[in-house]
């Protein structure tokens, strides 16, 4: 059994062999045919992939070759950075920027509520992201225990360099799948709920911290970070394990990890032009088109809330991307949750981190799109001090929160928060939800602060319709895995899909 590989991304990893390499450089772009593809860190666990006809430069040696290290490294972080941007674009739905419109994308913006599987990126409309971020953990995972242990006597130049960025890339799938998904496997093991997932997730970020310790901080491959972050290796593990330790509720921790990120870094997905390497959100959501922009909801009908009983306030708050604006005192948010608007609320001006524009899309008229990326080649943030500004801000709240958001209305030229009452705690939360909504918007972040915040925070759960198209709504709040996943694994069953978090945060099917 190929225990490395998720079960659906066995079917297609072959036709995913020929693939090209992140290549963010800043100051100069660079795009390189990655020959030895998705399978090399895998193969530890499945070596009868090499039974199939592969390219002539996929022979056993190659993969077995020491001087394949780093460019096994590089197939883990080619392979993780497709489905991060996948997974971007299917996330305006979930997090209420989206409806779906074209029917060859129906399925992207609707809470479905198992992540999509199968080809990254292999056509305009394609979203699936799960195989790609799964594939991406084993295949970091591989490589590292090649260099570690198989190699472990061989001279490889910047060892303990590739050590660590590949447990780098074993710790950010981790993190995507203890933030979204309901529980998770790994190499054909059991269950794991979203903490376990996350501790996991952990232990590889201080494996990865030990091998900087080693080598001494330095720059991450293809500009993933820079000189400007000090390197950025050592910071974008804390960056990461501060994301970790805060979802799992171990808010001390998570601010020792934020002192350690100075104010300015980000850590990148990487993109380019073309299949697999383009940016998804500007090609499938700002370029072709396939779905609308949303205003505040007040279309949707369905029962109470389940986190509260309570029925849900029409408008719905916390949605609405269309004209947002930000009063003359900062307020960004009114008592009620509803977002400022420059065509409802005077004086407002328009916030610029969260731009839009008309265009005819694929449907039967014109509809609001994203502004956020201008081409196929922008790269997506990945972590940055801007989220973590904002969890040390929940955390500590009072004053200190509206200092850190004034923090980014200073980095955004916006107006500062004067309006908030430091020791009014409902008004500091959602002052931090509105300013998360903005500053994470198409970024892929925003729906974990929703999974985090039920009670507040919208998601149909299989009820009702999109306004437009009247496409059925999905059951997501985490996520399943893809029903392969339980079906093909022995410790579990299908039967256990959207048991292993609070039932708050799971699933309906």
């Amino acid at each position: 059994m190929c225990s490395a590989i998720p079960y659906a991304f066995r079917e297609t990893i072959i036709d995913m062999i020929s693939i090209k390499t992140p290549s963010r450089q800043r100051g100069e772009r660079c795009a390189r045919t990655l020959l030895l593809g998705l399978t090399l860190g895998a193969l530890g666990a499945c070596d009868s992939l090499l039974e199939v006809e592969l390219p002539a430069q996929l022979t056993d040696d190659a993969l077995e070759n020491p001087t394949s290290a780093e460019t096994q490294v590089n197939s883990a972080i080619t392979s993780f950075e497709c489905g991060y941007s996948a997974m971007a674009w299917r996330h305006l739905g979930n997090e209420d920027v989206f409806e779906s419109i074209a029917g060859v994308a129906s399925g992207a913006h609707v809470y479905a509520a198992d992540a999509p599987d199968g080809d990254c990126d292999s056509d305009s409309e394609d979203g699936s992201w799960f195989d790609q971020i799964s594939s991406a953990r084993a295949l970091a995972a591989g490589a590292y225990r090649r260099i570690s242990e198989d190699w472990a006597n061989v001279n490889i130049g910047n060892r303990e360099q590739l050590l660590a960025t590949a447990a780098l890339y074993v710790a950010a799938p981790l993190d995507i799948f203890g933030e979204f998904f309901c529980e998770m496997a790994v190499d054909a093991g059991p269950l794991m709920t979203p903490e376990q997932t996350l501790a996991m997730g952990e232990e590889w970020i201080e494996v990865a911290l030990d091998h900087i310790a080693e080598a001494g901080d330095f720059e991450l491959p293809f500009g993933i970070t820079g000189p400007e972050d000090g390197n950025g290796a050592a910071a974008m593990a804390y960056a990461l394990r501060a994301r970790m330790r805060w979802a799992a509720g171990n808010h001390a921790g998570a601010l020792e990890d934020i002192a350690r990120v100075p104010k300015g870094f980000a850590a990148w997905v990487t993109r380019d032009g073309g299949l697999t390497r383009r940016n998804k959100v500007y090609d499938a959501g700002t370029a072709v088109g396939f779905s609308g922009m949303l205003d505040v909801n007040t279309w949707w009908v369905g029962p109470p809330n389940p986190v509260t009983g309570e029925p849900w306030p029409n408008p719905i708050p916390f949605t609405g991307y269309l004209f947002l604006g930000v009063l003359p005192d900062g307020r960004a948010v009114t008592d009620g949750g509803l977002p400022i608007r420059t065509t409802v609320d005077a004086g407002a001006v328009a916030d610029s981190r969260v731009r839009h524009f008309l265009k005819s899309i694929q449907g039967p008229e014109p509809r609001h799109v994203p502004d956020k990326y201008r081409s196929d080649d922008e790269d997506i943030p990945l972590v940055t001090w801007r989220e973590l500004w904002l969890i040390r801000a929940e955390i500590e709240g009072g004053q200190t929160a509206i200092d850190l958001v004034n923090e980014l209305r200073d980095a955004a030229n916006l107006p500062l928060v004067t309006y908030a009452d430091p020791n009014d705690a409902t008004e500091i939360r959602y002052m931090i939800i509105e300013e998360r909504r903005r500053e994470l918007f198409a970024e892929g972040r925003f729906l974990a602060t929703k999974i985090l915040n039920p009670d507040i925070l919208w998601f149909p759960r299989a009820e009702g319709r999109t306004p437009f198209q009247g496409y059925g709504l999905g059951g997501a709040v985490r996520f399943g895995m893809p029903p392969a996943e339980y079906n093909q694994n022995t410790n579990f069953s299908l039967d256990q899909r959207g048991t292993g978090c609070d039932p708050a945060q799971a699933p309906i099917y």
